[in-house]
């Protein structure tokens, strides 16, 4: 698990370092007067591969049999492709050119991600699980700081080049020194596995029949479109609603990266906060719907100061409200399985709520940028995040 850590974080450094600065960059460089349509666009792509992309990381990965193991082929294989296909992203000049690259390596990136989730059922004991879950719960934001702030400060390809030799060389050192066992294709074996049919692994729709499971489905899906609908423009936002006179040496990317070190600071701070009070109580709603709460709020803070004090305290909130969930996340989609016998699949859909939102967040981001403006599309998305917390309170199953 010491090697889990550098592995996960340098996978959500590559997610947001290109999702939200390297991308966004190259776009506007080529067409600034469409930037938004083509962000919008190239998410769309990219939500798609990543769906696509995470199902097949998880289900090939079960399939897979030898001497390496199931996943740690997948893992070096996924990591290679990325990172050829990051730098191949930062060579381009032509928005096809960004769309085909990016829409791959959203792929790679996400098959990599199932093999890696898989580790955890896999490898872990059951008495550290616990742990190995908080190691994903922390690499997020620390990932996320460090993608961020390193594609803020290396020019263009150089930062492309940087992150994908951080993703290699944090596999290379997982899959070296913390070797997986063979898996071998026997009929003891395969009967262990959660799934124990390859044919079952595509039965993704059978466990909505359970009526919380949809209703935690779609909380999750509610809160990552109103995330991603504010995350994916955040540049957009600092340079033009904000404006760049306002920013810290009046660099929108700059801006970026110290407003997501707040949050991140302020995600960490609230995850151990919320870890000792989760110890202590049996209940688990109320972290979800305090999360939707102080989420919308801090949607409303940039309406009525849209400042970059604003922006500030946006983001320290936020994350305040982030790490007060991320504690109970994995408990809550534990609690909310129908079937103990396909935990592994239906964990994973509900994973993939986030991916899946990624082709609503573009249409519900940019089309209220595009006709209302950046105010609107806070205030819509405080109204999505109340309307999660809401579902919270229908699901029986978890207090």
């Amino acid at each position: 698990m010491s090697l889990l850590l550098p592995t996960a974080l340098a996978l959500y450094a590559n997610f947001q370092g290109v999702q939200a600065i390297l991308v966004p960059s190259q776009v506007e460089a080529i067409d600034p007067a469409n930037k938004i349509a083509n962000v919008a666009m190239l998410t769309m792509i990219c939500a798609a591969t990543g769906v696509l992309g995470l199902t097949a990381g998880g289900a090939a990965s079960d399939a897979t049999r030898g001497r390496w193991g199931r996943r740690a082929p997948w893992l070096a294989g996924m990591a290679a492709l990325s990172a050829l296909l990051t730098i191949a992203l930062g060579l381009q000049s032509a928005l096809v050119g960004i769309a085909i690259c990016y829409g791959a390596l959203w792929f790679a990136l996400n098959c990599f991600q199932g093999a890696l989730l898989a580790v955890t059922p896999d490898r872990v004991p059951d008495n550290r699980r616990s742990l190995a879950s908080s190691i994903f719960g922390l690499a997020g934001p620390l990932g996320a700081l460090l993608g961020v702030n390193l594609a803020a400060l290396a020019p263009s390809a150089w930062g492309n080049a940087a992150l994908a030799l951080m993703l290699l060389g944090a596999t290379t050192m997982f899959v070296v020194f913390a070797r997986e066992a063979p898996w071998l294709n026997s009929s003891s074996v395969a009967a262990k596995l959660p799934g124990r049919r390859w044919r079952m692994s595509w039965a993704l729709l059978a466990s909505f029949a359970s009526r919380d499971f949809s209703l935690a489905y779609v909380f999750r899906l509610l809160m990552f479109i109103a995330q991603f609908s504010i995350n994916n423009y955040l540049l957009y936002i600092l340079q033009d609603h904000i404006g760049t006179a306002q920013l810290p040496g009046g660099d929108a990317r700059i801006a970026a990266g110290a407003l997501n070190s707040l949050r991140t600071a302020a995600t960490v701070a609230a995850i151990f906060c919320g870890f000792w009070l989760a110890n202590r109580t049996e209940r688990r709603k109320i972290f979800a719907q305090g999360y939707a709460v102080l989420m919308a709020a801090a949607m409303l803070i940039p309406v009525l100061d849209p400042t970059w004090n604003g922006m500030l305290m946006f983001g320290a909130l936020g994350g305040v409200a982030m790490g007060l969930y991320s504690v109970i996340d994995l408990t809550l989609m534990s609690r909310v399985l129908p079937n103990p016998t396909s935990a592994g699949r239906d964990l994973a859909l509900l994973v993939m709520a986030g991916a899946s939102a990624q082709f609503v967040a573009p249409l519900f981001g940019g089309g209220f940028i595009r006709w209302l403006g950046y105010d609107s599309l806070f205030l819509a998305a405080a109204v999505v995040t109340i309307a999660a917390g809401g579902m919270m309170s229908f699901i029986r199953c978890v207090r």
